[in-house]
């Protein structure tokens, strides 16, 4: 077995007995509070340190803004507008991807995710310029948006689900913790194969694998993003 997949099964294990343990909490807002942290810290530990792990509203140049995202990584280069409760304002240029967490997820509870990953996708960046350096399959400008999960439906309903949402209201990554992972099957962070929406990995460890090392894809390059500045300010 590859070091990486026999990590994953450890970190999987870890992460759900933990999750296990948010439920002595007894208030759901709390436990809610508790498993996105878990999520944040293990991101903090694992990512290259070219990005900081953050939550709050993205918002652009137009004034538009997103709902509130549990993690958003960001630019270390990038400034953000911070507070005290942890919720920061973040510029569109700065962010590199978002993460939802939910405790479960049916097919039922997808419109809700839908209209979050919307309100990220309709923001517009200021200006496309920028560079950078290192894996350059991925469009600098766009927002990965990832949904985790700590239990769900069989992955299969949850694709059938997802491929009734418009393009801009799908997540790239959809992990859950004891089913797998989904994939956008685009020929971007993995090599395309056959003409289905989503890849699928129908195992935990090997979906967490896949995702860190397509995390490490998006925000392991140097990259530089111009921003009009002028346009946030009048």
């Amino acid at each position: 077995m590859k070091p990486l997949i026999k990590y994953c099964q450890g970190a999987v294990k870890a992460l759900s007995a933990q999750y296990e343990m948010t439920s002595v909490l007894g208030h759901s807002a709390t436990a809610g509070t508790a498993r996105e942290r878990l999520i944040h810290d293990f991101l903090t530990a694992h990512l290259p340190e070219m990005t900081s792990v953050v939550s709050g509203i993205i918002v652009d140049s137009n004034d538009k803004r997103s709902k509130q995202q549990d993690v958003v990584l960001m630019l270390k280069s990038m400034p953000r507008l911070p507070f005290a409760s942890g919720h920061d304002l973040i510029f569109q240029e700065g962010t590199v991807a978002t993460f939802e967490i939910k405790t479960r997820i049916t097919p039922s509870t997808i419109t809700d995710i839908a209209t979050n990953i919307e309100s990220i996708q309709t923001l517009k960046p200021s200006t496309l310029a920028g560079v950078q350096l290192g894996n350059l399959d991925w469009p600098h400008t766009r927002i990965l948006s990832v949904v985790l999960t700590y239990e769900g439906s069989d992955l299969e309903n949850i694709e059938q689900e997802l491929i009734t949402l418009s393009p801009t209201s799908r997540p790239d990554v959809y992990l859950d913790l004891t089913k797998g992972i989904l994939i956008k099957n685009e020929g971007i962070l993995f090599d395309q194969d056959g003409s289905e929406l989503y890849l699928r990995f129908n195992d935990p460890a090997i979906g967490l694998a896949r995702l860190l090392t397509l995390l490490s894809k998006v925000t392991g390059r140097l990259a530089m993003r111009g921003v009009n500045w002028d346009a946030y300010i009048s």
